[in-house]
């Protein structure tokens, strides 16, 4: 074993061979756990239909979106601390065994739970993955790395709902959950090989306390927004107004704790660096305004456009390729040239361009036209995303890699959860009044107000049971084929106005986003690691321990 001071970086005594086996291991662990969230979509019909369960179908998602968000930050600052490979190897486990027993769940109710601990294993994975690439190379260097890692989410993002759908159609829903366990068997050893332990006696404090205040804010924020998303829940229900004030609450205390806490989850004097908050904001904006909105490009797809789900899919994926190009070329040109800000501001300027394009999405509109948009949307998020990881890295010390990169990481979660829910509201309301002036009051009348009632619901097309028997009842009366097809038609063109109405209320958000892009300090990538101290003051804390390598 090598033995390696106190503080010091891999990069620095890592061999050009060591790092790119390092850097091979780690893209298999990348992989597993960002294809699991493509392919399980794919299979989401045949487990309802296998399970049941349909009034659970969002828990599927949000449990493993809020078990992750959580472990998210606290996995940082322990890394930050003890090192990488702890955090790496144990969410890979962890991964491994929660998809087994996904495969193996007998109810949705026990799936949804095993789908919270794999969320657990997979923000292990994440916060650990992308620190541990600042922790092999200097900030110069990282470009083209992460560069090459986003590309390998968006391969996975490629390639999940194909995967998905051919393990369904081959071998039943659950191979898609087994599937990740030859992939991990790969992980294990190769990370334990490749990635340096990190030992040393010093035990510092962990902040508990801070870490479960935490916790419970981020887990009731993201919750209450999640449910208004859904529409389970109104803004001002009962159940919504009492997780914001609790979670606020509970922010109140984790602010406290951090100021009077040495060992803090998230220390706050990082929050007096401009260029470390400014760029977790445009990842949060980003993630607001894009990703937010572009949930509801699938339900025009398939409402205003009459598409399936698979063809839905095929439409949209084609984002992921534009991102897997641009995260590659924005890294290697940001390796080259230590500068970011340019780029940010162009990949920005695409996005509101693309936003104002699918503004103006009609229901008699090409499909491929959309698609083509999709590529040069991933282009522009390319060019933006990987580089805000970059920047927040570039702009701490160190010692505070992991802290930023997961601060990075969960900014944009939570930026998405909020754009669905703010958005939600948009189609919600917009949609109401679209189709109140789209129906003839002619048909409506003879439609009646119970069968009206089913197509004010413009998520009705997506639930086959109850679409069937609405259609049903109107095709069965005299004239019944054109009610149906006026009651159809509004409802489609309504969906399409609301959509439009999401795309300018995201197009706003994107325009913001290129302001703060225009006025983020462009802090030039070093070609060597930043040591505590340099440049900001931090407080005084204990060392990390001593690295060794294996």
């Amino acid at each position: 074993m090598q033995s390696i001071a106190d503080g010091q970086p891999l990069g620095e005594i890592l061999t050009s061979r060591q790092k790119w086996l390092l850097v091979f291991s780690l893209m298999i662990a990348m992989f597993i756990g960002a294809i699991d969230q493509t392919v399980v979509a794919t299979a989401t019909p045949r487990i309802l239909a296998d399970l049941g369960g349909f009034d659970l179908l969002s828990w599927l998602f949000t449990s493993y979106m809020l078990s992750s968000t959580v472990v998210v930050p606290l996995v940082g600052k322990l890394s930050d601390i003890f090192g990488r490979k702890l955090f790496v190897l144990a969410g890979i486990v962890l991964f491994l065994l929660s998809s087994a027993a996904c495969g193996a769940a007998p109810t949705m109710v026990s799936l949804i739970v095993f789908r919270a601990i794999q969320g657990i294993g997979g923000g292990m994975i994440f916060a650990s993955v992308f620190t541990t690439i600042g922790d092999v190379f200097s900030p110069a260097e990282r470009g083209k790395y992460v560069g090459m890692f986003t590309g390998v989410f968006g391969l996975a993002s490629i390639l999940g709902p194909t995967v998905g759908g051919f393990l369904t159609d081959h071998g039943g829903w659950r191979w898609v959950f087994y599937i990740n366990v030859p992939f991990s068997l790969i992980a294990i050893p190769a990370i334990w090989v490749n990635l340096p332990s990190r030992h040393g006696a010093n035990r510092p404090r962990i902040d508990f306390l801070g870490a479960i205040l935490l916790s419970v804010a981020s887990v009731l924020l993201l919750l209450s927004f999640e449910w208004i998303g859904n529409q389970e829940y109104a803004w001002n229900s009962a159940p919504v107004l009492s997780c914001v004030v609790v979670a606020v609450l509970a922010l109140l205390a984790f602010v406290y704790q951090e100021a009077r806490h040495p060992e803090a989850i998230i220390p706050l004097h990082l929050f007096r660096n401009r260029v470390f908050v400014l760029s977790n904001v445009i990842v949060f904006i980003v993630g607001m305004g894009m990703f937010g909105a572009l949930q509801y490009l699938s339900l025009f797809v398939q409402i205003g456009l009459g598409a399936s789900a698979t063809a839905s899919g095929l439409i949209t994926t084609p984002q992921s390729a534009g991102m897997l190009v641009a995260s590659i070329l924005g890294g290697q040109l940001i390796a080259r040239t230590g500068r970011y800000r340019v780029q940010s501001v162009l990949g920005s300027t695409i996005v509101l361009g693309c936003m104002l394009f699918l503004r103006t999405v009609d229901v008699d509109m090409v499909k491929w036209h959309i698609s083509a948009v999709m590529v040069v949307l991933g282009f522009g998020t390319g060019l933006v995303m990987p580089t805000m990881a970059l920047v927040v890295q570039n702009a701490v010390p160190y010692r505070y890699l992991g802290v930023a990169s997961s601060s990075n990481q969960d900014v944009r979660q939570i930026g998405g959860v909020y754009g669905v829910a703010i958005f939600a509201a948009v189609l919600t309301s917009s949609y109401e009044g679209a189709f109140t002036d789209q129906l003839a009051p002619s048909v409506r009348d003879r439609l009646g107000p119970e069968v009206v009632t089913h197509f004010e619901d413009p998520t009705l097309p997506l639930n086959p049971a109850e679409y069937r028997t609405v259609t049903a009842t109107v095709a069965a009366r005299d004239g019944g084929q054109d009610l149906l097809a006026a009651a159809s038609r509004a409802q489609r063109e309504s969906v399409g106005i609301a959509v439009r109405d999401i795309f300018t209320g995201s197009a706003i958000v994107a325009g913001v986003g290129i302001l703060l892009c225009v006025f983020l300090k462009e802090v030039p990538m070093e070609r060597r690691f930043r040591p505590a101290g340099e440049g900001e003051a931090a407080p005084a804390e204990q060392s990390p321990p001593a690295l060794v390598v294996d």
